[in-house]
């Protein structure tokens, strides 16, 4: 990856994108769980539909921080898949799958790490060229 590639990445931009669609995640997460306390059937956005899936779909990845960006990537898809599963799996008494839930849980948690590092990454670079230029 060329310094060059780098610099001109928009950094700024990526930054507070991925702060945005990161808090729309975490209210999806919220309605899930509001969903399953209160035993409601909500129907479950893919991993394209969500506001957090368009933003991997539509953005430019950082070019030093691929492994980062390809981790939320798979994360979010899979924890979309968890969430699908873990609805399905409610029955008419409100009840679901405890392991289903643990997986839907660990996989959030995944996630929410993956994030941090994505951004704290990003962020590192960007005072780097700052700092640089």
């Amino acid at each position: 990856m060329s310094s060059n590639a780098a610099a001109d990445f928009d950094y700024e931009h990526f930054i507070n994108a991925f702060e945005e669609v990161t808090y729309w995640h975490f209210a999806w997460y919220s309605q899930i769980m509001a969903a399953l306390l209160f035993g409601r059937i909500k129907h479950i956005q893919g991993h394209h539909e969500c506001k957090f899936g368009q933003f991997l779909d539509q953005n430019l990845i950082p070019p030093t921080e691929t492994a980062e960006f390809a981790a939320v990537r798979n994360l979010h898809q899979q924890m979309h898949e968890a969430a699908s599963a873990l609805m399905a799996s409610q029955d008419d008494t409100g009840t679901v799958e405890e392991e289903l839930f643990e997986e839907f849980s660990e996989l959030q948690s995944l996630f929410a790490a993956a994030c941090n590092a994505l951004l704290r990454a990003a962020i590192t670079r960007y005072a780097q060229i700052t700092t640089e230029h």
